[in-house]
């Protein structure tokens, strides 16, 4: 149990980690975060070559290591982990995998989340007990939900492709719950996962051994890239900070410099989640969680270990609209939002209202502070508005000239750089929470997205509707 040796080094003064905390320029929890991570990755080469053939005691295996892991970065504060395993455990015993259960899973857990972050959230970038949990909060709730499209199954109602491969028919015993919820390769910062899949891999449905080669490859290469990025984060948040952001002299600089910083800023901001992401991730794959089927190429059949992906890189980089930077990031959460909040709220008989209470939702789950919602606002209103314009410009017959001359090179640069720059204002609210602090940075922009993203459906729309009408491909065949 090195992580529990390590902490008590701590509590007697001896642990390396201050030390080698104040080298690098970080702080002690934020670099126990980061060798936890990486731990990871030496434990699935161990679990492979030496305790893989355990299989009555996976779950144990799993539970032990993620209780190490926690114990090491949160002390005796992990026990609030257990907090849900312990309820979900109870309630499905007692009410059945229904309707109930997963309404009753889904208020508690966020109630406990919201709970969490009243009590321990500061100005600061924090790194408590909330942060595993506000990921255990995802997959307790999609579990509670996969065990009520198991039951629908068994009562014969015909489920949806992706609710098929999710939906949970047996009740999953203790064992299970702990080993789900502590795999350590991904406790503390995600990726999620459904019980299924762990339950696959628990039983060796997936050609670990057959495999290996092809598995260990995939691994390696995530690792290297997470670390990568993580030298890039570091290297890039020297350069480009918040604090020069709120300070005097970032409002004495041009504006079209503001805004162009402000995007640097962000960019780099959002590598400290892709690179904690990608480490992850090749620990998934080293673990051989992350197995997703064949892929048919010239030469046959190629292993694919990205199921448990979530950031897709080149999409990410290449990105000129929000949508791009949405399919891209954070993907296993986008996939809970869809699967399990967007879709459950097809009765409201309105997109957009059910993209409304998704993105309400995602704000609450990340925490209570002003500039999480003016985020999600901010998300809300650009996609808006995106979908509305890309769907006028793509009825004319501009839209089709503009991609098939030499112009479409500038557009691209001007589609680069609109999003490159309004990703940074509208990310800085969610990195400042604070409502001051993220209103004086708004303030320095001039609250320019509010100007061009607000009016669009009373103002921009109708003029621009009006503009277009001579161009419109239905005109011109008339």
């Amino acid at each position: 149990m090195i992580g529990v040796i390590l902490l008590m080094m701590t509590w007697v003064n001896l642990s390396p980690i201050p030390y080698l905390a104040n080298i690098i320029g970080t702080t002690v929890p934020a670099l126990q975060l980061l060798l936890s991570i990486l731990w990871g990755y030496p434990l699935a080469i161990i679990f492979n070559k030496k305790l893989r053939e355990n299989t009555e005691y996976k779950n144990v295996i799993f539970a032990l290591m993620g209780f190490d892991i926690a114990v090491y970065n949160f002390g005796l504060s992990f026990a609030h982990n257990l907090v849900p395993v312990a309820v979900i455990y109870l309630t499905t015993k007692l009410l059945g995998p229904g309707r109930n259960n997963a309404i009753i899973t889904l208020i508690f857990n966020m109630v406990y989340l919201l709970n969490g972050y009243i009590q321990t959230e500061s100005e600061d970038y924090d790194i408590t007990w909330t942060m595993p949990h506000c990921v255990l909060t995802l997959k307790v709730i999609a579990l509670s939900f996969d065990l009520w499209d198991g039951q629908k199954k068994k009562e014969g109602v015909v489920l949806s492709a992706n609710t098929s491969k999710t939906a949970v028919e047996n009740l999953p015993e203790i064992l299970d719950l702990l080993g789900f919820i502590y795999f350590p390769a991904c406790f503390l910062v995600g990726p999620t996962f459904s019980f299924r899949r762990y339950q696959d891999f628990v039983r060796d449905v997936y050609p670990i051994k057959s495999e290996e080669t092809q598995m260990a490859s995939q691994a390696m290469k995530r690792l290297l890239q997470g670390l990568g990025y993580l030298i890039a984060y570091q290297v890039g948040v020297t350069v480009f900070n918040m604090k020069y952001m709120l300070s005097d002299e970032f409002g004495e600089t041009s504006i079209v410099y503001r805004h162009f910083y402000c995007g640097m800023w962000a960019h780099f901001a959002l590598y400290k989640y892709i690179s904690c992401w990608l480490l992850a991730e090749a620990s998934c794959i080293r673990f051989g969680l992350s197995f997703n089927g064949y892929e048919d190429t010239v030469n046959g059949k190629v292993s694919q270990w990205d199921a448990c992906n979530n950031i897709i890189l080149m999409e990410f980089e290449g990105a000129t609209k929000f949508q791009h930077y949405i399919n891209s990031f954070n993907c296993n959460t986008n996939y809970f939002a869809s699967e399990y909040v967007y879709k459950r709220l097809k009765f409201l008989g309105n997109r957009y209202l059910s993209q409304f209470f998704t993105l309400l939702f995602l704000a609450l789950w990340h925490g209570i502070r002003s500039g999480y919602y003016m985020t999600f606002f901010n998300e809300y209103i650009i996609i808006y508005m995106e979908k509305e314009l890309e769907a006028l410009l793509v009825q004319t017959t501009i839209y089709d000239k503009i991609w098939n001359s030499s112009a479409k090179s500038l557009v691209y640069v001007f589609l680069k750089s609109y999003t490159f720059v309004f990703m940074g204002w509208s990310l800085a609210p969610f990195d400042l929470k604070i409502f001051w602090k993220w209103w004086h940075v708004y303030s320095s922009l001039y609250f320019s997205g509010f100007l061009i993203f607000l009016p669009w459906p009373l103002v921009y729309k109708p003029l621009l509707k009006k503009a277009l009408k001579s161009y419109s491909k239905k005109a011109k065949e008339t």
